[in-house]
């Protein structure tokens, strides 16, 4: 059940969202040995102008300034050791897929706990 979510304002030159999430989709699959179907990834473009870092509006995704904004929601089961190599593993294909530097990713992780998420047609529990 990981639920990865990005964020970014449109990029000026063609990019391969979907095939990003595609890859996305399989590495954490592949990396955390989970299903292919309980991996959701997102990509939603915020408005032009709508985003401010250090103080300055763009239209335009930069590659090295306003961050892609990355929420990583997955079960509360998961190491330490285990967030940071979904971390590393998502800003590595992110920046693998689309014009953006790895060091202008911004990942934010939520923990989502047993009981705490509903999916599937029903309030899932982890079996540990």
């Amino acid at each position: 059940m990981p639920l990865i979510r990005i964020k970014s304002l449109p990029f000026e030159q063609e990019s391969k969202v979907a095939e990003a999430v595609t890859s996305l989709s399989r590495a954490v699959s592949d990396a955390a040995k989970i299903p292919l179907h309980h991996i959701m990834v997102t990509w939603e473009y915020l408005p032009a102008g709508h985003y401010a870092h250090h103080g300055q509006v763009v239209n335009n995704q930069p590659e090295t300034t306003h961050p892609l904004l990355v929420d990583l929601i997955a079960p509360n089961f998961n190491t330490e050791a285990q967030i940071a190599a979904m971390l590393e593993l998502i800003a590595h294909t992110i920046s693998e897929q689309i014009p953006i530097e790895k060091n202008n990713i911004f990942i934010n992780f939520t923990p989502a706990y047993s009981d705490g998420v509903y999916d599937e047609g029903h309030v899932v529990e982890w079996d540990l």
